[in-house]
């Protein structure tokens, strides 16, 4: 049986924030978060990639990162959106990171240096090399304390739970 950080919180036998559970798919807030609002999707059983997981357990595990996604804008008010990263080997159990991005934050930093780089826009050498310093006087992340954490996932769970009984439309 794995025994990975995912698989002890799905057991119940390590500690999280949970916003959102069912017997198939938990939603809890990350813990180390690069910004305000941070959660994870993660299915309860093991995968380490997304393609193992069986048809019916994608189409549902989807399903609730995209309610999860639409709290977490209505909820910590992104201006930048959310950003979706897919892992599954550092923690080597497939999940998702969702992130709210925000002006001036790690990941609006890196987005617009992602962008200088592939020529959105057009940038010049020196203002690609601007961003890349940029990018690492943004590097810092909230700190974020366990109660914060538990009043996040509260929340969240709220929206969630206002979304996932709606009507789809």
């Amino acid at each position: 049986m794995p025994d990975d950080a995912f698989c002890r919180i799905s057991r119940g036998e390590e500690r999280a924030h949970f916003a959102y559970r069912d017997d198939r798919v938990i939603v809890i807030m990350d813990r180390y978060p690069l910004s305000r609002g941070q959660a994870l999707v993660i299915p309860r059983e093991h995968f380490t990639f997304f393609y193992e997981m069986p048809e019916g357990l994608i189409h549902h595990f989807y399903s609730v990162a995209s309610a999860a996604g639409r709290a977490i804008e209505d909820s910590f008010s992104p201006d930048e959106g959310i950003v979706m990263l897919a892992r599954g080997l550092r923690v080597p159990h497939y999940h998702l990171i969702l992130i709210p991005a925000r002006g001036g934050e790690f990941l609006s930093a890196l987005f617009s240096l992602m962008g200088a780089v592939q020529g959105f826009p057009i940038s010049s050498r020196e203002d690609i090399l601007d961003r890349y310093r940029r990018l690492g006087s943004s590097l810092e992340a909230p700190a974020v304390s366990e109660d914060e954490l538990e009043e996040d996932a509260r929340i969240l769970g709220a929206a969630m739970s206002a979304r996932m009984s709606a009507p789809p439309g």
